[in-house]
């Protein structure tokens, strides 16, 4: 068991802030051991782990833009520096509408989602190929505006074809419209933050175990999974300030191609 929640929070911990799609790559090393490595339980508890790990790093601009609604209606603040967190709140709060509303959606029409892993192995070649062609595009500016952000949220609604990568698209749509990489994957980082959330409260729900949900076992590998997503996205954003993702790209090209080669 302790293995199991050392494995699990460093996969989840590293591989979900990745554009590289953790759930394609557990489902893999799923199939590879002939069997589950992990319950209901604890993908609930790796989810609320990778939430807990952008609520305290991003917990700075996530109070300014609760501050920015709540001055948004006292009379002459218009030009307040609060306005500009105001936006960015309600930029994330529409562009995660339409993921939510797809998401219901096919759960309640579908149920469980695919794992085909050649559906998985052709997602992550054909996003992994349009991840290099759009980190080619030229830089313009690292404004956020509503029509970017929606943008960037309806195209999010791709991630739920498996191995696509909810971050990978997300990232994908932002570096096509120009912004430049950091501000692309901080924007990407905090949408997560009300889809995760809106999706784990659904799934929560949807259970009929909620009490079990929360055992000394799930809480530890909660606060496992935070820590190292918090050091994950640190240097994930240094690292994108120097280099691109044309390595992520070549990465999710070469996994696809041997996940179609061997299942």
């Amino acid at each position: 068991m302790a293995k199991d929640l050392i494995f699990l929070s460093l996969f989840q911990g590293i591989a979900e802030f990745l554009p590289i799609s953790s759930s394609a790559h557990l489902i893999v090393l799923e199939k590879l051991f002939g069997s589950s490595t992990a319950s209901f339980e604890m993908h609930v508890a790796l989810h609320f782990g990778s939430l807990l790990a952008l609520f305290i790093y991003f917990i700075k601009d996530i109070c300014s833009m609760i501050f920015g609604i709540c001055m948004s209606d006292i009379k002459g603040l218009k030009k307040h520096p609060s306005k500009k967190y105001r936006d960015s709140a309600w930029i994330l709060v529409l562009s995660s509408i339409p993921a939510l509303a797809v998401g219901f959606g096919i759960k309640k029409i579908y149920g469980a989602t695919s794992e085909s892993l050649y559906v998985m192995g052709i997602a992550s070649i054909v996003f992994g190929v349009l991840l290099i062609i759009s980190d080619s595009n030229p830089v313009k500016d690292r404004l956020v505006t509503y029509k970017r952000g929606i943008f960037v949220g309806i195209m999010q609604c791709f991630a739920f074809i498996p191995g696509a990568s909810r971050s990978g698209v997300c990232l994908t749509a932002a570096r096509f419209l120009g912004l430049n990489r950091v501000e692309a994957t901080r924007f990407t980082f905090l949408m997560a933050i009300p889809t995760i959330l809106g999706a784990s409260t659904l799934v929560l729900l949807d259970s009929a175990n909620v009490k079990e949900l929360f055992s000394v076992a799930q809480l530890i590998l909660i606060g496992m999974t935070a820590g190292l997503g918090i050091i994950t996205i640190q240097i994930l954003l240094w690292f994108l300030g120097r280099f691109s993702f044309f390595y992520f790209g070549i990465y999710r090209i070469i996994f696809g191609a041997l996940v179609l080669w061997f299942f």
